[in-house]
C-alpha cells in the first residue's frame, strides 16, 4: 500500500465532456468515484500536445514536480501527430493571415483540401520533438519515483480517415515511438483500451472522440491498471 495518495491526470479532449457526453460519464469521473481515497487532479485540456509536459509551469513542472504525484496517467498525442493541410508558421500560414483578402480564406482552404488534402509530414509537434517530450517526462517521472501510465493514441474511426486518410500511419509512427520509449524506462505502462476492437466507430460520437460505452471501456482498463500499481 502507498502513502502518496496523489493522481494527476494529462489528457486531451478524447477524454473530456462534449455535447452528448456528460463529465459524469468519463471514465475521468468514473475514476474519481470508485478511489476516493486518492486524491485525482485532473489537468485535462483540449488540444493539448506533448509540449506541455516540457513547458507548463516552467519546464513542465506544474504537471509533476510541483505536485510529486504517485501516478501520472497521460492521453495524448492525436493533437501532435494528425497530418494538418499547413505548416504552423510555414508561408501558406503567413498568406492567409497577411495576404489573402479573409473573405477568399474558405475557398483557400477547400481548394487545397481538394488539392493535395492533409499531408502526413505536417504535424503541430514532429515524430523527434514527441520523442524528446514524453522521454523528458519519463526521465523526470523515474526521478521522483512516480509511475507514468500512458494510453495510446486512440486508433482513427472511419470518418477520421475519410476526412484525412494517412491519419493512421502517424498514429501508428507516434504510437511506435511511444513503445520505444517505454522499453526504456522501468516506470511506464502502457495502455490501449480499445486495442482488441477492430472498428471502433460505435464507440465514437464523431470521427475522434468516445462515446459513454468507450468512457466505461477506459475506466476499466484503467482502473485495473491502477488497482495493479497503486493498491488501496
Amino acid at each position: 500500500m502507498i502513502k502518496n495518495k496523489k493522481i494527476m491526470i494529462i489528457t486531451d479532449s478524447v477524454s473530456m465532456p462534449r455535447p452528448g457526453i456528460l463529465y459524469e460519464d468519463t471514465w475521468i469521473s468514473l475514476l474519481k468515484n470508485n478511489f476516493p481515497s486518492f486524491d485525482l487532479m485532473d489537468r485535462s485540456g483540449r488540444g493539448s500536445t506533448s509540449k506541455r509536459l516540457v513547458t507548463e509551469g516552467g519546464g513542465g513542472a506544474d504537471l509533476l514536480e510541483t505536485y510529486i504525484p504517485a501516478v501520472v496517467i497521460l492521453q495524448i498525442g492525436i493533437t501532435d501527430c494528425a497530418p494538418r493541410l499547413f505548416k504552423k508558421h510555414g508561408f501558406e500560414n503567413f498568406l492567409m493571415k497577411r495576404i489573402i483578402p479573409g473573405r477568399f480564406i474558405p475557398d483557400y482552404i477547400k481548394y487545397v483540401k481538394r488539392k493535395r488534402g492533409r499531408n502526413p509530414e505536417i504535424t503541430e509537434i514532429p515524430p523527434q520533438e514527441y520523442r524528446r517530450n514524453i522521454s523528458n517526462f519519463a526521465e523526470r517521472c523515474e526521478k521522483i519515483n512516480c509511475r507514468l501510465l500512458i494510453i495510446k493514441i486512440l486508433k482513427p474511426t472511419s470518418l477520421y480517415l475519410s476526412k484525412s486518410p494517412h491519419v493512421k500511419q502517424n498514429i501508428d509512427l507516434y504510437n511506435r515511438l511511444t513503445v520505444e520509449i517505454a522499453d526504456e524506462y522501468s516506470c511506464i505502462t502502457l495502455l490501449n483500451p480499445l486495442e482488441d476492437i477492430e472498428s471502433i466507430d460505435h464507440l465514437c460520437v464523431d470521427e475522434l472522440h468516445i462515446n459513454k460505452e468507450g468512457h466505461r471501456i477506459y475506466y476499466k482498463k484503467i482502473s485495473d491498471s491502477l488497482s495493479f500499481i497503486c493498491p488501496v
